[in-house]
């Protein structure tokens, strides 16, 4: 069974979910609301927007909230997830940022350890690679072995569209033990070694633990244009950017991606559309249309 996630924005129930709140205690608030919303939808995989400065006493003062969400989370049976901003990476150049970055990880996975079960990793953390030169990739490493443990169970890493390709992750993955999410959408704006879809997925796939299931990102690419008025009457056309987010999920991209995972072990699947949660539902609505054979083990 495939889990189909969507992140932060609740667009069919407008005011339920936004961005990061100013303090713990409202996100988990705003978290117990939500899950209600999600056990009514079937959605089983959500990714939420954390306030930026968690603080060890943040964590006490919400301890009963927090026991309260987990053992929400695992009746449901749901997955959450976290992603840091591109810019806070382990190989970013400024000792400063990349100090933050440590403390960022460390502080959300102290958050999603205190909204898990006891000895379980359901909940897990997304970074970027940043640069790829392989001095930036030796930072990473360095960086990488300054985490906590528990950190570094928790902690993945995406390929991007541009820097390290995904045969150099895959290459530090091996060495240092990091999972990798494979990105749909990042690997067709950025696969130099030409590798076929269902290879580049089986191999991301294959550096997760046994005890932890992976997570896969899908978007599709804008291609429609922004209308933006003008003075007196005027409009002007703003084309799409590459490698921008299309508001949903092209069908058949999604397709692409289910016919390439055949055989191989199961993930869940962040859907990475402006649209939210309204993309995951015509998402569902689309497979159910044009292929039917999917609704069983994709919700």
């Amino acid at each position: 069974m495939i889990r189909l996630g969507f992140a932060v924005r609740t667009v069919q129930q407008p005011g339920l979910a936004g961005g990061a709140p100013l303090h713990l205690s409202v996100l988990l608030t705003q978290l117990g609301d939500l899950l209600s919303y999600l056990e009514r939808r079937a959605i089983r995989f959500y990714r939420f927007a954390a306030p930026r400065h968690i603080t060890p006493a943040d964590l006490a003062d919400c301890a009963t909230q927090l026991a309260l969400l987990s053992q929400r989370l695992s009746t449901q049976q749901i997955r959450l997830g976290l992603h840091l901003d591109p810019h806070l990476n382990l190989s970013h150049p400024d000792d400063r940022v990349a100090a933050e970055t440590i403390s960022t990880i460390e502080m959300a996975t102290h958050l999603l350890v205190a909204l898990d079960q006891p000895n379980t990793i359901t909940h897990t953390l997304v970074i970027h690679a940043g640069a790829g030169d392989a001095e930036a990739l030796l930072r990473l490493t360095r960086r990488w072995s300054a985490l906590s443990a528990p950190a570094r169970r928790r902690t993945t890493i995406e390929h991007n569209s541009s820097g390290p390709s995904l045969r150099l992750l895959l290459t530090l993955a091996a060495r240092i033990g990091i999972p990798i999410v494979f990105d749909y959408l990042h690997f067709h704006l950025h696969n130099p070694d030409r590798w076929s879809l269902p290879l580049a997925l089986g191999l991301s796939l294959a550096t997760w633990p046994r005890d932890v299931r992976p997570e896969v990102h899908l978007s599709s690419q804008r291609s429609e244009a922004h209308l933006l008025p003008g003075r007196n009457g005027t409009t002007r056309v703003l084309p799409p950017r590459p490698g921008q987010h299309a508001d949903f999920i092209v069908a058949q991209d999604a397709l692409d991606l289910l016919a390439a995972s055949r055989g191989l072990p199961p993930f869940d699947l962040m859907l990475e559309a402006k649209a939210g949660d309204l993309a995951l539902l015509r998402l569902r609505h689309d497979l159910h249309r044009y292929a039917p054979e999917w609704e069983a083990c994709v919700q």
